[in-house]
């Protein structure tokens, strides 16, 4: 709260600095999201509509780092600034992102919002100061909004990628039609191509894969749903089960791999980095699991996705492919997990959301698509 209050107390001066600066020439933009997988994702139409309406200004990322080989692949983004390990934190992070600004921008743009992000634009005079507005949890930052040039509330029952995508007409951007259904972009590198066609050559068509863990593990299944679903799925198709996540997946995969019929199944857990994983997501007929980064990243690339949303919102984020089928929790708990209120931990301490995920539907979905 001393930050802010001495922003208060510096604001006359700060609002006149900032006012002799020009607001109509934007040669460079900060893009400030740091979520994770699922949320970066989502939010890349911000970047493609940045890059199509204003070809000549230079668009920065300030990213968390678990994006980074994501944002390298799109050429929406020019350059991209990794959010410090420690984050935010204490005098010494507020000091790191005023440096950053202190390169010299024409627009912030907000798409993370905290109390930080919101005040230090302001410090550092930026003449176009644009943020999200959250409907939930504001604390403090509330107090920060009359700092900004102009804030686009988000509003219960919006898909948070308009929000994001409708705030652009504070950084001087017509907010149509073409920009509000741009898609969501992942790149595909040519060297994990090779790689996928290698992995898959003679393997049984078609493929499945199966989202094993999320990055918010109050998400994920447990290993007996997980091998219900598995075996349902090659019981009922004659699909090959690509099993699809992180090294700390890996005791799970090795588990179906053992309880299930020898060549259905194609362990990739722990084996493809984020830069790759596009090129082995795209190769799928189908793919299901939870709500989760890989959910996004297949949906973006245009495969059928089967996505259990447990705890989260689908009218905050969902896939919103063509093909896509979204399974909702029948429990009254859910969803609590929103675009600004996202728990690691049950508040209630059952996870009845996860624990009685129906698993017969997500198999017949799955069943569905293939058909």
């Amino acid at each position: 709260m001393i930050y802010l209050l001495l922003t208060w107390l510096a604001a006359p001066w700060l609002w006149w600095r900032a006012s002799r600066r020009n607001k109509n020439e934007i040669r460079r933009v900060l893009v400030i999201q740091t979520a994770k997988i699922g949320d970066f994702v989502a939010t890349t139409p911000v970047f493609s509509a940045l890059r199509s309406r204003l070809p000549q200004a230079e668009i920065v990322a300030l990213l968390h780092s678990v994006n980074v080989p994501l944002a390298e692949g799109l050429n929406s983004i020019d350059r991209i600034v990794t959010l410090p390990p420690g984050g935010y934190k204490g005098w010494a992070g507020k000091r790191w992102l005023l440096g950053v600004l202190g390169e010299g921008y024409d627009a912030v743009l907000v798409l993370s919002p905290n109390l930080t992000n919101l005040l230090v634009p302001f410090w550092a005079g930026v003449p176009r100061r644009v943020a999200v507005l959250a409907d939930r949890r504001q604390g403090s930052a509330r107090l920060a909004w009359p700092f900004l040039t102009h804030g686009e509330a988000h509003r219960s029952g919006a898909l948070f990628r308009e929000t994001a995508v409708r705030a652009l007409s504070g950084v001087g951007l017509v907010v149509d039609a073409p920009l509000l259904n741009l898609p969501n972009s992942v790149a595909v590198l040519a060297a994990g191509e090779v790689r996928r066609q290698a992995l898959f050559s003679g393997v049984q068509q078609p493929l499945v894969g199966l989202g094993l863990g999320a990055g918010n593990r109050m998400k994920a299944l447990e290993a007996p749903q997980l091998l219900e679903l598995a075996r349902g799925i090659v019981e009922q198709t004659s699909a090959s089960l690509v099993l699809i996540g992180t090294a700390v997946d890996q005791p799970i995969a090795a588990e179906l791999t053992a309880a299930l019929p020898a060549g259905r199944i194609i362990d990739t857990t722990g084996q493809w980095n984020l830069a790759e994983l596009p090129a082995l997501l795209a190769g799928l007929d189908c793919f299901a699991g939870v709500d989760s980064g890989a959910t996004y990243m297949a949906d973006a690339l245009g495969v059928p996705v089967v996505d259990f949303m447990g705890p989260a919102d689908a009218d905050d984020q969902r896939p919103i492919g063509a093909r896509a089928i979204v399974i909702l929790s029948g429990e009254a708990c859910a969803p609590c997990s929103h675009a600004f209120d996202a728990p690691y931990r049950c508040r209630l301490g059952s996870r009845a959301c996860i624990v009685n995920a129906p698993l017969a539907a997500i198999i017949a979905a799955v069943v569905k698509t293939l058909r």
